[in-house]
């Protein structure tokens, strides 16, 4: 129990820190309120950044999808997506689409692209749905309130924050530090020696794809719910009701799976 009040500690403190730099120091206040959000607004956005001498993204989004993708051969960092407002007439969703905005930032070793929207909607549905690809050898930090966290062949370490939704991790290698409130953990990732691997929830499933080989002394933990280990061999295996711990290999890495309600899974492959 203390190991699980340690990792909520965790949790809140990362999606806070998600929630707080999704948040620019300038908001637009927007003091009406709308009764309901039937009319929607859209337009579409596009940035490209050269990747030359660069290894970081970083993203911040408030409500929608953050899709990223790794890839070979390019030398850019490509945003794409679309905003959108629902408002009450089609007027006030164009008019409160200005007040919406996607802010990219060129740093000297990355980019960082954060939503910058009213910190009072008055009712008004504020979205954004980002598209991301760039090299597959970039370091991600990702943080969403509501969505979905999607990170797909990335070889480096990914880091991701989100409130209510889903993370979702395809074909990673190498080290992950995941949290999330409400929702569904899914990650397919090798760990590279010496690695770690953190997935940590509250109230959902956390999911882990891992190869057969993989080297890490292993934990799983839990409140309420199931855990179960899938063609995996665990040396030293102790297993309780709520935890189940045990030696990958040689054990020079570190896995570590938590979540308050739900169940843990743990797969080779």
């Amino acid at each position: 129990m203390k190991n699980i009040i340690k990792i909520l500690f965790v949790i809140f403190s990362l999606t806070s820190c998600a929630v707080f730099i999704s948040c620019n120091d300038t908001v637009t206040q927007v003091d009406d309120e709308v009764s309901n959000t039937d009319f929607v607004a859209t337009e579409a956005f596009y940035f490209s950044i050269a990747a030359q001498n660069r290894s970081m993204f970083s993203i911040a989004g408030i409500n929608g999808n953050i899709n990223i993708n790794g890839v070979s051969n390019t030398d850019s960092v490509i945003i794409t997506g679309q905003k959108s407002v629902g408002s009450e007439s089609v007027s006030d969703a164009q008019a409160s689409l200005q007040n919406l905005n996607v802010v990219v930032q060129e740093l000297t070793d990355g980019v960082s692209v954060q939503t910058d929207q009213p910190e009072q909607t008055g009712g008004r549905n504020y979205n954004v749905n980002y598209q991301i690809t760039l090299p597959k050898d970039f370091l991600i930090s990702a943080g969403n309130v509501n969505g979905i966290v999607s990170v797909d062949s990335i070889n480096n370490t990914v880091n991701a924050a989100n409130v209510n939704g889903q993370v979702l991790l395809t074909d990673i290698v190498g080290s992950s530090a995941i949290s999330l409130v409400n929702g569904q953990i899914a990650a397919k990732i090798t760990l590279p020696l010496n690695g770690t691997i953190g997935l940590a929830n509250v109230n959902g499933n956390v999911a882990l794809q891992i190869p057969i080989n993989s080297s890490a002394e292993f934990s799983a933990g839990l409140v309420n719910g199931i855990i179960t280990i899938t063609n995996l061999t665990l040396q030293n295996q102790v297993n309780t009701n709520t935890k189940v711990t045990g030696t990958l290999g040689n054990g020079e890495g570190t896995i570590s799976l938590a979540t308050v309600n739900g169940y843990i899974s743990a797969t080779g492959f």
